[in-house]
């Protein structure tokens, strides 16, 4: 059956979502501890959690980012904001975790001490390197350095209060020996001096094995994605700014409900010769959209990826204002095929729509490689909306990006209907507070593991050879709780 939704969805005799269908047992010849869900996009990057937080201002910003990307997946940072907003966020992420940071937050001896102070409370950081006009090493200022008195706070210099015997390490040093130094002098922070000069910065955290799966590039620093718009921007100062987030994001996410538009797919290609980041393509639901993608626009090798799903949120009103949409499942399977026919390396994100742990399963049996929620972070501790209380029970905010609410920003509109400005596709609401984002992702990495092993899938390639068949109504509630006295 599940080939039947992977070559026959494009026919249009059924679109599907993922309660409509189950998975069939099969045969298991492996361990549970053996079962694989590490995934690929393109030949860079490995992921060890095959699951990204959305692109949304009430799921992902830096904290989510960075967080999803320590435990194997990746954070797509939204775009609902300036491109000063996004330009902190990316540089806050790939500053996160790294062996060498080598765009070190320095400043000038002579700077007052309440610059210093206010530069590492916005950055989140806790200390940093002092130079000169010439880029020389001068001393080193840490938060161990800023003195109690509010008085000295404000007229104080940084070269009044500083650490002047900076101990440094040369280029080239392993791991190892930054180990052993860190340790030798109860230090934190190592800078890499070469002649005087500032090459970069160890830190004690970023050599800490404490994330042994995180998602990281090859200099060590965790991955980054961030969603932008296909509109080619019209002004120098706009191009400037995308040039400059373009040096710390991995890979840009274009970010529109419904791709599959002329005017998106060029500026997507404009965009795509002027930035060096890798791209990740959406949205669509249909056959014939990838189709097009993969045959017509004949896009260089950075794109490494189509996102599909259109309506399936739970936030989402597309469907319902416009009656158009492809649910996930159904978009997933349509997509898949197209790749299977045209461009069998190319990457597939199934984005929305679910709303239990074994809907994860169901989505890589008909293809996909990774899979996009923003419902399951949006009451997490790491997402940016903010915690309230309703009758007794935490709750926090959660919003479409097509909702009247999100939209006031006007940073979004083009993601739908240019011209539908005035009618909503989103909605705005609360969701329970879920508490630390690694309970989550440890729910939702057990319900695919055990998803694979009832199926008898060791890796997610082999999720793909899973039976599927559609199930009644009278099956639905058959699967769920159900004949009990309490809350079901």
């Amino acid at each position: 059956m599940t080939d039947y939704f992977r070559k026959k969805a494009h026919t249009n005799e059924l679109i599907t979502t993922f309660d409509d269908v189950l998975l069939l047992p099969g045969f298991t010849n492996f361990e549970p501890n053996q079962v694989d869900i590490s995934t690929k996009l393109g030949e860079k990057y490995k992921f060890n959690l095959p699951i990204l937080s959305a692109a949304m201002d009430t799921v992902t910003e830096e904290e989510m980012a960075i967080k999803m990307a320590l435990f194997g997946g990746l954070g797509v940072l939204h775009r609902n904001c300036s491109h000063e907003k996004q330009l902190k966020m990316v540089r806050y992420v790939k500053r996160a975790r790294s062996f060498v940071i080598e765009d070190v937050a320095t400043i000038s001896p002579e700077e007052p001490l309440y610059k210093a102070k206010n530069f590492m409370e916005n950055y989140h950081i806790s200390g940093l390197v002092v130079v000169d006009d010439g880029n020389k090493v001068c001393g080193i200022f840490t938060k161990r350095d800023i003195p109690f008195s509010e008085d000295e706070c404000k007229k104080g210099l940084v070269k009044d209060f500083m650490t002047k015997d900076v101990i440094s390490i040369k280029p080239g040093a392993s791991r190892e020996d930054a180990l052993e130094m860190l340790f030798r002098y109860r230090i934190e922070k190592l800078p890499i001096i070469d002649n005087g000069s500032l090459k970069g910065l160890i830190t004690k955290k970023d050599l800490k094995p404490e994330f042994p799966l995180a998602s990281i590039d090859e200099e060590g620093r965790l991955l980054c994605g961030l969603a932008i718009s296909p509109k080619y921007p019209t002004t120098s100062k706009a191009v400037s700014n995308l040039k400059e987030i373009d040096q710390y994001a991995d890979l840009l996410f274009i970010d529109v409900a419904d791709f599959y538009k002329k005017d998106d797919m060029d500026g997507t290609r404009k965009l795509m010769d002027l930035l060096e980041a890798d791209f990740v393509i959406g949205n669509i639901g249909t056959y014939e959209a990838a189709e097009y993608i993969l045959t017509k626009c004949d896009y260089p090798e950075k794109f490494i990826a189509l996102k599909v799903g259109m309506g399936s949120g739970s936030i989402c009103t597309t469907s319902i204002q416009t009656g158009v949409g492809a649910p996930t499942l159904y978009a997933t399977a349509e997509v898949a095929d197209a790749i299977a026919d045209y461009n069998p390396k190319m990457g597939l994100i199934a984005d929305g729509g679910f709303k239990n742990p074994g809907d994860l399963p169901k989505a890589f049996a008909v293809g996909a490689d990774m899979i996009m929620s923003g419902h399951f972070f949006a009451g997490c501790t790491e997402s940016p909306g903010y915690l309230d209380t309703i009758q007794g029970r935490k709750v926090k905010i959660y919003r479409g990006m097509g909702s009247k609410e999100a939209r006031t920003t006007n940073y979004v509109l083009d993601r739908y209907s240019v011209e539908a400005k005035m009618l909503p596709e989103g909605v705005s609401d609360y969701v329970p507070f879920t508490g630390p984002l690694e309970s989550m992702l440890e729910t939702l990495k057990e319900g695919l593991s055990n998803g694979m092993i009832y199926t008898g899938a060791l890796n997610l390639q082999n999720m793909r050879n899973a039976k599927m068949g559609v199930i009644s109504a009278i099956g639905q509630a058959e699967a769920r709780p159900h004949d009990l006295l309490g809350k079901y």
